[in-house]
């Protein structure tokens, strides 16, 4: 890791990874996912809902995973205004402008095949889910980071942990539905991608920079929330999803902080700034409070289910 004593201005961070952002943008590409939406879905089982309106024993799922389903699916509706937040970010002539472009269009087919397995498997309410849908898009409500530091700290967690979403998402969903879970493994997949590009893009910036790097990185993992909370109900459907073990605080922490914080290797960073080591200390603090909680919850999880079982 590069020695610095005082932040860099937030631009000339920007530039000096334009390098980097070129660089692994060619990496993504060298390795691309050509998956076809039209080609995941056994359009022959679909039916009219005029003629069947949905009910829900027409797809046997618990709540919590019906609520993984709808949350997972109206994130990625909310596609155009994360791209407005990644694009306010890339000044004219940065390969990151690149990156946004190509990053969207891959994203972008992610609704569009959920939303078609949805209709098709009925596994979820239609109508609920356009509610849902009108009501955040008309919100607009996504994450803002501050500056370039901010976001591609954000969008590391953020990615892993929609990979995380989905793929456990897809695992609670009957063994009959190979194509749901395809679905849901092509989406996962995606995600893990764009995640390796965003957290090895934070890599390169801690080694130009990190004391401004350290600073936002322990204020995303301090704020850090899912990019769906403007979703109708979310705090109700995020208690159904922890509770069904696909994406909680005990997620959060095992499966994407502590990876991701690790291969940054967060505490052999030299040379930060005061402001900096007050940072990672509070980070380190704030990860094993954490990992307190979280522990407290496996405790009790485990206490109730013998007596639930009785």
């Amino acid at each position: 890791m590069a020695l610095t004593t005082s932040p860099k201005k937030r631009s000339d961070l920007l530039c000096e990874l334009a390098p980097d952002v070129e660089r692994l943008y060619n990496r993504h590409l060298e390795a691309p996912r050509l998956w076809y939406p039209h080609e995941q879905i056994n359009w022959g089982d679909g039916e009219n809902f005029a003629d069947s309106p949905w009910e829900p024993s027409q797809y046997p799922l618990n709540e919590g995973v019906r609520s993984a389903i709808y949350v997972n699916l109206l994130t990625e509706d909310n596609l155009p205004y994360y791209t407005h937040t990644l694009l306010s970010h890339a000044p004219t002539g940065h390969a990151i402008l690149d990156w946004n472009h190509q990053w969207t269009m891959e994203e972008n087919r992610h609704a569009m095949v959920m939303r078609d397995w949805v209709h098709i498997s009925r596994c979820i309410d239609p109508t609920l889910l356009e509610d849902g849908r009108r009501v955040q898009m008309k919100k607009g409500e996504v994450p803002q980071p501050a500056d370039m530091a901010e976001l591609i700290a954000y969008v590391s967690f953020q990615e892993r942990a929609t990979q995380i979403a989905h793929r456990n998402t897809g695992a609670k969903l009957p063994k009959d539905d190979k194509i749901g879970r395809n679905v849901l493994a092509l989406i996962a997949g995606d995600e893990t991608k764009h995640f390796l590009f965003y957290r090895d893009l934070t890599l390169a910036a801690f080694a130009i920079d990190p004391s401004t790097m350290m600073i936002a990185v322990a204020k995303q993992v301090r704020d850090f929330a899912m990019p769906g909370t403007g979703i109708p109900s979310f705090t109700r459907h995020a208690v159904r999803i922890a509770r069904e073990g696909i994406y909680g605080l005990q997620q959060y922490l095992r499966d994407v902080l502590e990876p991701v914080l690790g291969l940054w290797d967060l505490d052999h960073l030299v040379g930060l700034s005061a402001e900096a080591e007050k940072a990672r200390q509070d980070l380190s603090e704030f990860v094993a409070k954490l990992g307190e909680g979280v522990e407290r919850m496996t405790q009790k999880a485990a206490r109730v289910t013998p007596a639930l079982s009785t």
